[in-house]
């Protein structure tokens, strides 16, 4: 499946997310998503077609049930493709097979001492759609990186045992450039051990990760607009948030890496400081809106709309785009009729990009 999904590597992943969405809607828990287990067909232009399959371990939950206990012998799935939460429950049937109450232990800790599993979570310990969305997240990183496992840490038989300690490494997505910080924000999301934690289908279907060139670029111009009119003296409340991503994104001054014929360009009119996530914003705008008046040289130096120009910038700044997208999402702009259309699942064949 990794070769096959080569060509459009998004696509292939908003396919497959978009079957588990399906299942969820429908009630039905999967619990044995693995690559294996995605079948790759052709369309009649040639492109892929994936579909979800092998049900045989298929969970239907009940009425107003939204999660279950794991009865079985061993915790459903495949070895290595297992969420967290099925192997400390599988743990706890081997240590404690009486169902005996003990008194509360710690997680294993990160270097690998102490106990395998919190035993005071165990008795209570329900699976939900969120195991899917776990599965999902190895399967992410398989396609993406070709065939590789983030829980291997340098031995795949150490899978199981580093999925309990959450260690896991994502390093390997570097290789996507551009979207490698996209990638990683996602799949860390979909791994996270708390199942809470974890988004939904539709939610991963939703993310930045997904959109094409046009639309990110689109997106970073209309925070700066929203943000140019939020009162500055005193900041208001959603422009303190803002804010607050500066240091962690500009690194103190975005001005120094846009280069000499960049900085020019800008202007004397305006002044830019280069520790204000709201000037990095309105310089990014300013010149997207007036690309044509540069000179040919600098477009050259700084690409073509969109997908130069926004390159240019997430390149210097990988962190831009997710900490806007963090940003609108924590002061509650996400429901307004501006963004809310970033925040919903992309119609299929609207998602398509290419890495």
């Amino acid at each position: 499946m990794a070769q096959r999904g080569e060509k459009n590597t998004p696509d292939i992943l908003y396919q497959i997310t978009n079957g588990l969405r399906h299942l969820h809607n429908l009630r039905i828990v999967h619990r044995d998503l693995k690559p294996q287990n995605i079948l790759v067909s052709t369309t009649a232009d040639g492109n892929p077609r994936m579909l979800v399959s092998d049900f045989g371990l298929c969970k239907k939950l009940e009425g107003e049930q939204s999660s279950f206990r794991a009865t079985t012998a061993h915790a459903a799935g495949t070895s290595g493709w297992r969420a967290p939460e099925l192997l400390l429950d599988d743990d706890a049937r081997h240590d404690n097979p009486a169902g005996l109450h003990r008194e509360p232990s710690s997680h294993m800790s990160d270097n690998g001492s102490g106990p395998l599993v919190s035993t005071d979570l165990l008795p209570t310990r329900r699976a939900t759609r969120a195991i899917d969305i776990f599965s999902l997240g190895l399967v992410f990183f398989y396609v993406l990186t070709r065939g590789s496992h983030p829980y291997d840490c340098g031995d795949r038989y150490m899978r199981e045992v580093n999925i309990r300690k959450d260690q896991y490494n994502l390093a390997q997505l570097d290789s996507l450039g551009d979207d490698s910080f996209e990638a990683k924000d996602l799949i860390t999301a979909m791994l996270q051990h708390d199942p809470k934690k974890r988004p939904t289908a539709a939610e991963v279907m939703a993310h930045p990760f997904f959109w094409y060139r046009e639309r990110r670029l689109e997106f970073l111009c209309d925070v700066s607009d929203y943000f140019e009119k939020e009162k500055r003296d005193p900041p208001s409340p959603a422009l303190v948030v803002l804010e607050k991503y500066a240091p962690e994104v500009t690194h103190g001054d975005f001005l120094r890496p846009l280069g000499k014929d960049f900085l020019d360009s800008l202007g004397k009119q305006r002044k830019y400081t280069g520790s204000r996530m709201l000037d990095l914003l309105r310089a990014l705008r300013n010149k997207k809106y007036h690309y044509e008046d540069m000179s040919e040289s600098l477009k050259k130096q700084v690409g073509r709309l969109p997908d130069g120009y926004l390159s240019y910038w997430t390149s210097r700044f990988p962190n831009l785009l997710i900490c806007c997208w963090e940003v609108v999402r924590e002061v509650g702009w996400d429901g307004t009729d501006r963004f809310r259309k970033y925040y919903t699942p992309l119609p299929p064949h609207m998602s398509s990009q290419t890495i």
